[in-house]
């Protein structure tokens, strides 16, 4: 049985560096949603097929799928700054690629290099958030982090879309390719958390025992294993949502900016809301407040797909985003209610596991439905999957109610 974290008191040092890396992440969203909103339609350039660039941009997914876990086991034995300060350079450097890529194959070969690149930056940052939280206030931490967070995927992708407009679709490439590097200077402004793996520097290597033992421990905790699959829902639509929502738009005569506006809106409630949740969730409980964002995002997601009004697209998006509001960042503060604080990197690279996987299916199914059906049927896949994990969670919590009563 795990044991729940140890009580730390909140002190003025971590405020600060609360601020301090949520405002790193404000700017590594920024940078990362200014070339996401155009890199459908920058596949679309090689691959042509709405169905092929699906496949395509799942292949980062599953590279960090793969990297995922032995990241989340290296981040407890070496530390935090180190694996997001050297993620950052090689992220600038595939951003460069991607600019000047002319190469079908080549640009094979740089989507499975992001994954990799982008799979430390995730987990670290959910072990950091993790290390500095509060007992009682685990979900406004969390929730204030994901706020910075998203307010660059809100910015990122207006920049990135206004940028292709103007220029050229590359454009955003290169815009976050040499603004990244200068993260790194904030980065080194970071206190380490994890100073117990760094001393222990005979325990900087592992090897599949590790793994298989984290699996394991994993496995025999049935909300661990829910809430991992409440995980992979998200990161499932969230991917349908990013792939193939701008195919969508684009198949409906929209131009760039409007896509980044669209995508824009997603993550207005994030920015509203996120804090105010986190801050409800640790009173009134958050496995409830899960299960409600859930119903809410699964009942207008069914009829994305088949609007086509400016107007009624951009209300529908706010709405499905509210409830992943409620349901992201609770998940995340939850389990740090669940797991010991010397396993904090190996669960976020176990979640992180659950988010590529989501990740990675999404896209792909979506390309089946799409193939099959038509650009319009490209979030039915999400549908089906949402409806699965609300009934099996509301089903799993009445399971719990019944026998704690």
């Amino acid at each position: 049985m795990l044991k729940q974290g140890s009580h730390r008191e909140s002190r003025p040092h971590v405020r600060t560096q609360l601020v301090l890396f949520s405002t790193i992440f404000l700017l590594f969203s920024l940078f990362i949603g200014a070339f996401i909103t155009v890199h459908p339609l920058y596949l679309t350039q090689f691959l042509g097929r709405a169905e092929l660039v699906g496949l395509v941009a799942a292949l980062a997914s599953l590279a960090g799928l793969v990297s995922s876990l032995p990241i989340g086991l290296l981040s407890d034995k070496i530390g935090r700054k180190r694996l997001l300060i050297i993620s950052f350079f090689f992220i600038s450097f595939v951003l460069f690629a991607f600019f000047m890529n002319t190469s079908l194959y080549a640009l094979l070969g740089l989507q499975i290099a992001f994954g990799i690149s982008v799979a430390p930056v995730w987990v670290n940052s959910e072990a950091f958030i993790k290390d500095i939280s509060p007992i009682g206030r685990r979900g406004e931490f969390r929730s204030f982090y994901g706020t910075f967070a998203n307010a660059g995927m809100f910015i990122g992708p207006l920049i990135g879309g206004l940028l292709a407009e103007r220029f050229e679709i590359r454009t955003p490439y290169l815009f976050s390719a040499f603004l990244l590097l200068g993260l790194v200077a904030l980065v080194f402004k970071l206190s380490e958390t994890n100073s117990d793996g760094i001393r222990n520097t005979e325990r900087s290597r592992f090897d599949t025992d590790d793994i298989f033992g984290l699996l394991k421990e994993f496995r025999q905790q049935p909300e661990l294993k829910v809430l991992g699959l409440c995980t992979v829902s998200l990161f499932f639509w969230y991917s349908a949502k990013w792939v193939f929502g701008p195919l969508f738009l684009r198949s409906l005569g929209y131009s760039p900016f409007i896509i980044g506006l669209w995508l824009g809106i997603s993550a207005v409630p994030f920015l509203l809301f996120q804090i105010p949740f986190g801050k409800l969730g640790d009173r009134m409980g958050k496995t409830e407040m899960i299960c409600l964002g859930f119903l809410i995002s699964t009942l207008f997601i069914i009829p994305l797909g088949f609007l086509k009004s400016l107007s009624s697209l951009l209300v529908t998006i706010f709405i499905i985003s509210l409830g992943t509001t409620f349901t992201e960042p609770l998940i995340e503060a939850r389990v740090t209610d669940i797991v010991p604080k010397e396993r904090y990197g190996a669960y976020s690279g176990t979640f992180e596991f659950a988010k590529t996987a989501g990740f990675l299916s999404g896209p792909v199914s979506s390309s089946i439905f799409v193939y099959l059906f038509g650009i319009f049927y490209s979030f039915i896949p999400t549908v089906i999957i949402f409806i699965l994990t609300f009934a099996l969670f509301w089903y799993t919590q009445r399971c719990v109610c019944r026998l704690s009563s």
